[in-house]
């Protein structure tokens, strides 16, 4: 898988760059066995959340291959404006998390977004439509009991 890995982060890390920078730029800095190593610099708008640009990676990167998946299992802070984060290969896509971004991804058709959409919208409008799913999310459960 490494060969493939590898063309499939760097295509991903290529699309990520041409929505997200300036304000936040990845590099690759290694491919391990069970996962990779991404450098993000930027300016960052810190306000809203410094993690939903790691996170927006992963979307961006499912989004090329929607049978991979990774989650974050590490992230390392370098001044304000460099992180390096350690993204794992995740081995079952049946768990709970993978289930929470098949919803997300249902929350979002649903309105009439796309997820390409939401992936280039600001960090505080994402905010507001992660909340806004958490309550959709409360509310299935509810109708569900």
């Amino acid at each position: 898988m490494g060969t493939n890995l590898n063309k499939l982060v760097l295509k991903a890390i290529e699309i990520y760059n041409c929505h997200r920078s300036p304000e936040a730029t990845a590099k690759l800095i290694g491919i391990e066995k069970d996962g990779f190593s991404i450098e993000f610099k930027g300016d960052f708008c810190l306000s809203c959340g410094v993690a939903d640009y790691f996170e927006d990676f992963i979307y961006e990167l499912e989004d090329l291959n929607s049978n991979f998946g990774v989650e974050i299992k590490e992230i390392k802070q370098f001044g304000l404006q460099s992180h390096r984060v350690r993204y794992v290969i995740r081995r079952n896509s049946s768990d709970a998390e993978s289930d929470q971004e098949s919803l997300f991804r249902d929350f979002l058709q649903e309105r009439g977004i796309s997820f390409r959409d939401y992936l280039a919208s600001n960090a505080c409008t994402k905010d507001i439509i992660k909340f806004h799913f958490r309550t959709w999310l409360f509310e299935r459960k509810s109708q569900k009991e």
